[in-house]
């Protein structure tokens, strides 16, 4: 690897590590499934990237953090594994092995970029007081990708350089019965993506989905396609005699808030959605998390609400720097509230500050609840997974498609959320939430990717025993004779109901990834998995 390779490695990884645009940046630079393909360019051999990338990427379905912390780098967990089997000619299997340490080691440098957040954050507050929008976003959008210049570019650029000669080395000298262990490791691992999925979509009463899936595979080897069209069947059928059919109990007709003049037009919305999108995990600080994103989104709005009334902006500025954390899609419903509810304020109506802190406080935790399980825990995993045997088989087109499909679907969902909230203003809120439309998409979902994962995890989980047992001049197969003759797969469900259930009882996934890791790895070392 040259020089000038590490260093457009080490630029890849800054990309994502600028945070800017979550509907884009984090389907397309958070993914091992399309950063493969994008180390395979930079490296002159895009077919192993693809395949590496398609390869790492099932471990990590649905792997997200809570209240703004990383576990695991999924951005490093592609990139550097990736790097490292096309640089020093590495079986693929070593990739998975690799993915796990770099995915920890690199998590810690976004815990670093928490911590000097702070410093971001009280510049805000200076630019607030004064009511300085210019500071804010300097604030926002300047220094902090500045900083992430020496914080993410320089050490993955080194990392890549150097790392690679000596894991080639390593990798190069190793025993056959290791290289076995790894290559269990590599097909045991998606097991935690699997067991994270289902987790996160938490329906208990729905996990016999996932595993008729998965027998529907096993038993019939379908394709994806037929997997879904079997999947929207058994939806459609659920929804419909389950109550959840959408008959909607009565609720009162939803109507636009006429008791205010609007001072904001469709563009000025399109502005503020592009710059939460934009902004939303890009300066997120342990003590108030996504603040000031918030109110860098949302200054360029109060300005135009509140004209030269500088004390009233500086006002509103330092409002919406208090702590805040939802979703960065389905939190597109809040801004539209508090832009309705800001107007109001300004047209000297009874709406005070604290009403308006109020309605943020109270809707974000709901609505980051149904974006995390709706966006990364179903929508986004089922459509990774959808794509991921396609990459496998060569077809570069696949995880840019699977990319595309994720970042319209974000792009679709938060405009049309903060055009609604601010069309119906300060009764959007109870009237969507009451109405139970938003519980439906999540059983919807909840459904229809739980079976699609059940299937799909046939064929990414592969865990089975090369054990025979002599019987006089022929071995029967623990494997072939007696637990494909039984239920074929078992092992494989087996360890995926194991790590759900335990991470179902508030398990740790770090300590249960380690145990998968450590656990295949012994295994097929000794020969009793392979």
């Amino acid at each position: 690897m040259s020089i000038f390779q590490a260093i457009l490695l080490g630029g890849l990884y800054w990309i994502f590590g600028t945070e800017i645009g979550y509907g884009m940046n984090y389907p397309f630079f958070m993914q091992p499934l399309t950063l493969g393909p994008l180390v395979g360019i930079i490296l002159g051999d895009v077919q192993t990237g693809l395949i590496c990338g398609a390869t790492i990427q099932p471990m990590y379905l649905a792997f997200m953090g809570g209240g703004g912390v990383m576990p695991n780098d999924k951005a490093a967990a592609g990139i550097i594994p990736t790097a490292m089997v096309i640089a020093g000619g590495l079986d693929i299997s070593a990739a998975v092995a690799l993915a796990i340490p770099c995915g920890l080691l690199c998590a810690q440098l976004h815990t670093l970029k928490k911590l000097v957040a702070s410093t971001w954050l009280m510049m805000s507050e200076k630019a607030a007081d004064q009511a300085n929008p210019g500071k804010l976003y300097m604030a926002t959008w300047v220094y902090p990708q500045l900083f992430k210049i020496l914080l993410y570019w320089i050490p993955i650029s080194i990392i890549c350089y150097f790392g690679t000669d000596l894991v080639s080395k390593i990798m190069a000298n190793m025993p056959v019965w290791l290289t076995n262990g790894l290559s269990v490791v590599g097909g045991a691992m998606p097991a935690i993506g699997m067991a994270v999925t289902i987790n996160v979509i938490g329906k208990v009463d729905l996990l016999p989905f996932f595993i008729a899936g998965f027998f529907a595979v096993q038993y019939t080897g379908m394709g994806n396609i037929a997997l879904v069209v079997l999947g929207l069947f058994l939806t459609y059928l659920y929804m419909k005699f389950s109550g959840n059919n959408g008959e909607m109990e009565e609720v009162e007709e939803i109507l636009e808030d006429s008791d205010r003049e609007k001072l904001l037009t469709e563009k000025d919305l399109m502005k503020n959605w592009l710059l939460w999108n934009g902004a939303c995990e890009v300066t997120t600080s342990f003590d108030r998390l996504q603040a000031q994103a918030f109110c860098a989104a949302i200054t360029p709005a109060m300005k135009k609400i509140y004209g030269e009334d500088k004390e009233a902006l500086s006002d509103a500025m330092n409002r919406h720097l208090q702590f805040y954390n939802t979703s960065g899609n389905w939190g597109c419903l809040i801004n539209g509230i508090v832009l309705a509810m800001e107007e109001q304020k300004s047209q000297d109506m009874p709406i005070p500050g604290e009403a308006i802190d109020g309605v943020k406080v109270g809707l974000m935790g709901p609505l980051a609840g149904i974006g995390d399980t709706v966006d990364w825990g179903t929508v986004t995993p089922l459509v990774q997974a959808f794509f991921i045997p396609l990459a496998q088989a060569g077809h570069l087109w696949a995880p840019f498609a699977a990319a595309a499909i994720c970042a319209c679907y974000a792009g679709a969902v938060g405009y049309s959320l903060i055009n609604l909230g601010y069309n119906l203003g300060t009764q959007a809120a109870t009237r969507i939430l009451s109405s139970g439309k938003m519980q439906k998409v999540v059983t919807f979902f909840g459904v229809l990717g739980l079976f699609m994962l059940g299937g799909l995890s046939a064929g990414f989980v592969k865990v089975s025993t090369p054990i025979q047992i002599p019987m006089g001049t022929e071995f029967f197969s623990i494997q072939a004779n007696l637990l494909d003759a039984i239920l074929p797969g078992v092992l494989s469900l087996g360890l995926i109901m194991a790590i759900y259930g335990y991470l179902r009882k508030k398990g740790n996934i770090m300590k249960a990834l380690a145990v998968v890791l450590f656990g295949s790895l012994i295994l097929g070392c000794l020969g009793i998995l392979g």
